[in-house]
């Protein structure tokens, strides 16, 4: 693979973990905000800048994280100033990068125990940087939004319990989920070597089907979306702070085209140089519509509870459902069809 190749590649797939990594990050969100009313969640967002940081090292991880912060940032951001913006939303994801510098380390061991053991540190020390921000952030800058009564007076103490309340779950379940995620499939954590992906062929349904149909409902989710979420800009004035909304739904849609339009253009990229056999690809959809159905789960509860109408997550979710079992069904007969390959490319 030449270097300019190899770059396209890392460009990509940047995005792409990016805006997966929001995804996940937007879906978390939206189920604990009743749980920290002053920001934070429980989830496994920081997974995605931990294997890009393994797949292309700590730069890629860093640039992942920074559009996974600026992400975070359009969802509707409290400002108090540039230092608390950087602290709280910027920087956070960005930092876990810092699991990348463990990958050398990695690669060395021969004993699979060994490599777990690496891979758990490192995604310990990404989380505890993601936690240090937080944690100045809180001290410096919340002191006088104290919402628990026991640690009144003490912002330090606040910001410790708060946070270590969010993050430390979030680090430990990333790890629950990148353990079985490495046993089950280790090339998650390494770039495909050229020399495999030249025996790999198409699927000719993917090539004048999938990928095209995909690429332009993604691009209409994208722009339709995008447009949607910049009209729905509302900000309000306080004392010196800014709180900043937007619609949160055309966020999450947005995002999730833009997803759709990276990969189906990493697949038609990779089609074209005949190195494409679109696994990846069909995981990213079963992934993504899979977070588009916990999703309007997550929003239902909500609503539910402040007694609003969520019939519109209804029709969501049985989208999200239908589309899910298309590509499952498309999988199967991917897999189907690469195995009946295999003879041939083994002559």
């Amino acid at each position: 693979m030449n270097k300019s190749s190899s770059m396209i590649r890392t460009i990509v797939e940047v995005a792409l973990f990016a805006a997966l990594g929001f995804v996940f990050d937007e879906l978390q969100g939206s189920i604990a905000k009743a749980i920290f009313p002053n920001g934070g969640s429980i989830g496994f967002a920081i997974i995605a800048v931990v294997i890009i940081s393994f797949r292309r090292g700590p730069i890629a991880g860093f640039a992942t994280g920074l559009i996974m912060g600026l992400l975070d940032f359009s969802t509707g951001p409290y400002i108090i100033n540039i230092w608390q913006v950087l602290l709280d939303y910027i920087l956070p994801y960005a930092v876990v990068a810092g699991a990348g510098f463990f990958k050398p380390l990695f690669d060395k061991q021969e004993k699979k125990t060994n490599k777990i053991i690496i891979l758990l540190v490192a995604t310990l020390i990404g989380g505890l940087f993601k936690f240090s921000l937080h944690f100045l952030s809180g001290g410096i800058f919340f002191a006088d939004y104290i919402t628990w009564a026991e640690f009144n007076g003490q912002p330090w103490l606040y910001s410790l319990a708060y946070n270590m309340a969010a993050v430390g779950p979030s680090i430990v379940l990333t790890m629950m989920i990148l353990v079985p995620l490495y046993l089950r499939a280790p090339k998650i954590l390494e770039v495909p070597v050229a020399i495999n992906e030249e025996k790999q062929k198409n699927v000719p349904l993917f090539d004048f089907g999938i990928n095209p149909a995909m690429l332009l409902s993604g691009l209409f989710l994208f722009i339709f979306f995008l447009i949607k979420y910049i009209k729905s800009y509302y900000m309000e004035e306080w004392e010196g702070t800014y709180d900043i909304s937007f619609d949160g739904d055309a966020l999450m849609l947005f995002v999730t085209g833009l997803v759709i339009v990276l990969a189906s253009i990493n697949s038609i990229l990779r089609t074209l140089l005949k190195k494409q056999n679109n696994r990846l690809t069909t995981l990213i959809f079963l992934t993504l519509s899979a977070a588009n159905i916990v999703y309007p789960i997550a929003r239902m509860i909500r609503l539910s509870i402040k007694g609003k109408d969520i019939s519109v997550y209804w029709y969501w979710m049985a989208a999200s459902i239908l589309l899910n079992a298309l590509f499952i069904v498309l999988y199967l007969y991917l897999k189907k069809t690469l195995r009946k390959e295999e003879p041939e490319l083994a002559n």
